[in-house]
C-alpha cells in the first residue's frame, strides 16, 4: 500500500507540472524565449562539450532501445512487473514522439538559429523542414515522459527525477536548439502522455498494471 499511495501522490505532482508547463509555455513565448536565447549564445554554451553529450539524453532511441530490450529479457525471466514497466516506458516515448512530430509540423515555429541570423521569430503553421520545427522540443518531450514513468515505478526518487527530467530539458536550452517556450510544450506533452499512458492502461487492463516499486 505504501508503494501504491506513492505512486498516487507522484502521479498528482506530475500533473501539476504538466498544469504549470502549459501554463508558461505562452507566457515564456511572449516575454523570455528571445531573451534566454540571446543569454545562452552570448554565454557560448553551445560550445560546452557537457552540454553536448547531455543532451543526448532527450533523443527517444536511448529510451525506446534499451526499454524494448528490458521488456524482452524481463519477458523472458518472467519478471513481470519490470517487463510491463518497460513496455509503459516504450509506449509513452514512442507515443509522445509521434505526437511531437506531428505538433511540430502544425504549430511551424521558428528555431533560434533562424533569430540569430535574420531576427527571424514567429509561426507558420503547416509548414515543413528543420527550421520550422522548434515547437515542441522532441528531446524535452521524450525527457519529460521518461521522467514521469520512471518517477511512477520509484517514486521515492520522484523529487530527484522529475527535476532531473526538466534541467535535461533545458539543455536544448542552453545549445541553441529551441526556446524556452518549446521545452515547456514538449515537457507537458510528454509528461502528459506518459500519465495517460497509465489511466488508459488502469482503465482498460487493470490486472496487468505496473506496480511502483516502494
Amino acid at each position: 500500500m505504501q508503494g501504491h499511495d506513492a505512486g498516487r501522490d507522484t502521479e498528482y505532482a506530475a500533473w501539476i507540472a504538466v498544469v504549470v508547463a502549459i501554463a508558461l509555455t505562452p507566457a515564456a513565448h511572449v516575454w523570455l524565449d528571445t531573451r534566454v536565447a540571446d543569454f545562452a549564445q552570448a554565454n557560448k554554451l553551445v560550445e560546452s562539450q557537457v552540454l553536448q553529450w547531455t543532451t543526448e539524453l532527450g533523443e527517444s532511441t536511448w529510451w525506446l532501445v534499451p526499454s524494448a530490450l528490458v521488456f524482452a529479457v524481463a519477458a523472458i525471466q518472467k519478471r513481470h512487473n519490470l517487463a510491463r514497466w518497460a513496455f509503459a516506458m516504450f509506449a509513452a516515448v514512442g507515443g509522445s514522439g509521434l505526437l511531437a512530430a506531428g505538433a511540430k509540423v502544425l504549430v511551424g515555429k521558428t528555431r533560434p538559429k533562424l533569430w540569430f541570423s535574420d531576427g527571424e521569430f514567429g509561426f507558420y503553421p503547416l509548414t515543413f523542414g528543420y527550421d520550422y520545427a522548434s515547437m515542441p522540443s522532441g528531446h524535452a518531450t521524450t525527457a519529460g515522459a521518461a521522467a514521469v514513468i520512471l518517477a511512477l515505478a520509484l517514486p521515492r526518487f520522484a523529487p530527484v527525477i522529475l527535476p532531473l527530467g526538466f534541467a535535461l530539458a533545458l539543455t536544448r536550452v542552453a545549445i541553441q536548439a529551441h526556446y524556452l517556450s518549446d521545452i515547456c510544450a514538449g515537457l507537458a506533452l510528454g509528461a502528459s502522455s506518459a500519465l495517460m499512458t497509465m489511466i488508459v492502461w488502469r482503465r482498460w487492463w487493470p490486472a496487468s498494471v505496473p506496480q511502483p516499486r516502494a
